[in-house]
């Protein structure tokens, strides 16, 4: 697992009495109203049954911004490209090997956001609802979602999941997404088998209720769509699409009082999703006309985001409306990146991390340092993305591929560190590992190194510095040992 994620999770869930948020209810989205982005999405990170699926994403709070070394940094015989001084135990390939005693490898744990559903409607209804539900993997092994389905009344339905089995690592998520049409108007649940020691069978409850008809007379607010699904967008670019508040009322104006934000176990909804256009609020809306909102995402790392709005109204029966958002970043070509670092390794279960230092910067730095733990640091000009360096996927359980890359690097001397993580990653006997890393700048391969030997955990190779934008390579090779660190919070 990553350092203090799981104390923060269990205080979370704690603090929630309950795994996950408390349910707003709210009206769902016509299916039909994300267009070619949702099945994008799906192909990518989810799937309708029968489809495929790729990996998921890390959860990782935005690192703040902070002094950073001016550019005019170490080169290879500067005291960053010795053992950092932090390093415990150097150590050469003669050490003893560690103890090879299998460790616990903790539990799984389910947690879901939110905790139950409602779907309010007009009837009678005009078009299916959708709901998003985010199941998470808050606990310290892989947790293998076995089972999906909606039970009890046949009103609900699965619309968007991911291929079974799905296994989570430590702190990742997925989404599932859960349609309604109107009929009997009982009760159901969104049932999820997983090997959750505690809860192998959990049910989500899902519910209806009728909040008005079409010539309903008080305020009445209606989201469509109420689930907007941005596809795949690359970092630097910005995706918009539209969702539309509607007074469903005849004679009564409908007041928006506030939009928040949803959070969850500490997080709130990532800030590369934002409503561009809100008007001044509070805001009326007048009988049977409507306002269109904006929403755009502007993703700053690969990977999956996802979470919700809450539009606050005085509709005295669904005071709040949940706007559920998802999108998939994905890097830059990689004919528009200066600087490209692919790590990957030959075992499985296993976690080997990439390290990038700024000019200057040292291991485990939260401003000079990218790496798990502070995927993007503000670097050069602040604000600047095109400058800041990335790690587009953090992969936990083997082989990786793991990148890191900068767009347009700042000019100095930058140093690349690997650090083996975990060498029993699903809590098996430990193992070694051999690493093998490429430097590419605008697509064209500058050199290769490796397949490189770690022995065991903590193992730190120091791989090579890089001149920008020179490119003079220096290859390094010092292998020691170093406790590793864990996340930076802003």
């Amino acid at each position: 697992m990553r350092f203090a994620t799981s104390a923060l999770a269990a205080l979370a869930l704690c603090g929630l009495g309950l795994l996950g948020c408390s349910d707003t209810s709210s009206e769902g989205v016509a299916d039909t109203g994300t267009g070619e982005p949702d099945s994008a999405l799906a192909d990518a990170s989810f799937a309708t049954p029968d489809a495929a699926a790729g990996p998921d994403g890390d959860i990782a709070p935005d690192p703040g911004p902070g002094d950073l070394p001016g550019p005019d940094g170490a080169d290879a015989s500067s005291p960053a490209d010795a053992p950092d001084a932090a390093a415990p135990d150097v150590a050469d390939a003669d050490a003893p090997s560690p103890d090879v005693s299998p460790p616990d490898p903790g539990a799984p744990e389910l947690a879901v956001d939110p905790t139950q559903s409602t779907f309010p409607y007009i009837a009678p209804q005009a078009a299916t609802l959708i709901k998003q539900f985010t199941l998470y993997n808050t606990g310290d092994a892989p947790l293998h979602i076995t089972g999906l389905s909606t039970v009890g009344s046949a009103d609900f339905s699965l619309a968007l999941l991911p291929p079974l089995p799905k296994v989570l690592a430590p702190q990742k998520q997925t989404i599932v997404r859960v349609a309604f049409n109107e009929g009997d108007g009982a009760d159901g649940a969104l049932r999820i088998e997983s090997n959750d020691p505690q809860r192998p069978v959990l049910e989500v409850p899902l519910s209806s209720y009728v909040k008005g008809t079409i010539d309903t007379p008080q305020p009445c607010a209606q989201l469509q769509p109420s689930a907007l699904n941005f596809g795949q967008v690359a970092r630097g670019k910005v995706a918009t699409l539209q969702t539309t508040l509607t007074n469903c009322s005849t004679s009564t104006a409908l007041t928006l009082t506030q939009v928040t934000r949803s959070s969850f176990l500490f997080f709130p909804l990532s800030s590369e999703f934002q409503i561009t256009n809100l008007p001044g609020l509070p805001h009326a809306i007048a009988p049977g006309q409507s306002v269109v909102l904006d929403v755009a995402y502007a993703p700053l790392l690969a990977g999956p985001d996802s979470g919700y709005f809450l539009l606050h109204t005085d509709d005295p029966k669904e005071p709040q409306l949940q706007l559920d958002v998802s999108g998939l970043g994905v890097a830059p070509p990689l004919t528009e990146i200066g600087l490209h670092i692919n790590l990957n390794w030959d075992t499985d279960a296993t976690d080997v991390d990439m390290h990038l230092l700024w000019p200057g910067g040292s291991l485990w730095d939260c401003q000079t340092d990218c790496y798990f733990g502070n995927p993007q640091p503000d670097w050069g000009t602040k604000g600047d993305i095109l400058d800041d360096p990335f790690l587009d996927v953090d992969d936990v359980d083997g082989f990786g591929p793991e990148n890191i890359n900068i767009s347009e690097p700042k000019p100095g001397t930058y140093k690349f560190i690997i650090h083996y993580y975990d060498d029993t990653w699903d809590g098996s006997f430990p193992q070694a590992s051999n690493a093998t890393v490429q430097l590419l700048s605008y697509g064209t391969l500058v050199q290769s190194w490796g397949p490189t030997h770690l022995d065991h955990i903590n193992r730190t190779w120091d791989v090579f510095t890089v001149e920008w934008p020179s490119l003079k390579v220096t290859t390094l090779g010092a292998m020691y040992s170093n406790a590793g660190g864990g996340f930076c919070f802003p």
